[in-house]
């Protein structure tokens, strides 16, 4: 039996996550979402990852089911994400920064360290997979919020990975661009808040966004086989290039 502990499961690669994994009767999957999900698995937590306070209180619904269990393989995804605030920095809304610093940045850091206190000894093989994006090494005009963000839970891992113990790996993966609602916002802004605009309408309009579901089955895949290693910064493009 394989745990698996998703955040942000509603939509997008989330989702395609939550469906590729239940799909497997060797796979027990805890799924973390803000939005009543249309689900059937075991256990859906509904919690809002940018309510700092709120994730160690919730998180404790999982361990019951991982207490007096060993599991093969112990994986947490952390997923979950906000693209918003577009715009530039000049003229960003404080309050939708600090959300948006909450869910990509703090609550990944929260959630990595539950993980690891919840699955020791529990399982043979544990890994915390923080998703990260390009957008962590390169700037992008109108994205400090998503980029700063990203670019701090790439280092948060770094740093994450040289304090873990034998037997649990930490790395970051980069998905690529993916056609989900938070690509969808992004198309929808104007260019003076987000100067490439017009190169990510394109990619949609010329069918070269991947699917949610192909990335979640690459990144399946990735992690079934053990690519992912401690310290790890990985590009899902360039591990099944």
């Amino acid at each position: 039996m394989n745990l698996y502990i998703l955040t942000g499961t509603t939509k997008g690669l989330g989702a395609g996550l939550r469906d590729q994994l239940q799909a497997d009767a060797d796979n027990l999957v805890i799924c973390i979402s803000r939005a009543a999900p249309q689900l059937t698995a075991p256990v859906n937590i509904h919690l809002d990852v940018a309510d700092s306070g709120a994730i160690e209180p919730a998180f404790a619904a999982c361990l019951p089911l991982i207490a007096g269990r060993t599991f093969d393989r112990a994986v947490l995804i952390n997923n979950a994400a906000v693209v918003a605030p577009v715009g530039r920095f000049d003229s960003i809304d404080a309050q939708e920064l600090a959300r948006s610093i909450a869910v990509n940045l703090t609550a990944p850091i929260i959630l990595a360290g539950l993980f690891a206190n919840a699955t020791r000894g529990s399982a043979k093989q544990r890994l915390v997979v923080n998703i990260s994006s390009g957008l962590a090494r390169r700037a992008m005009a109108g994205q400090s919020a998503y980029c700063s963000g990203k670019a701090g839970l790439e280092m948060a891992t770094r740093v994450a990975a040289l304090e873990a113990e034998e037997g649990l790996a930490i790395c970051s993966l980069a998905p690529g661009v993916i056609d989900t609602p938070m690509q969808e916002q992004l198309r929808s802004v104007s260019e003076t808040q987000f100067p490439d605009v017009e190169r990510f309408r394109g990619m949609k309009a010329d069918g070269t966004l991947r699917s949610a579901a192909d990335v979640a089955r690459d990144i399946i895949g990735v992690i079934q086989a053990g690519k992912l290693t401690n310290g790890g910064i990985f590009d899902i493009r360039e591990m099944t290039a």
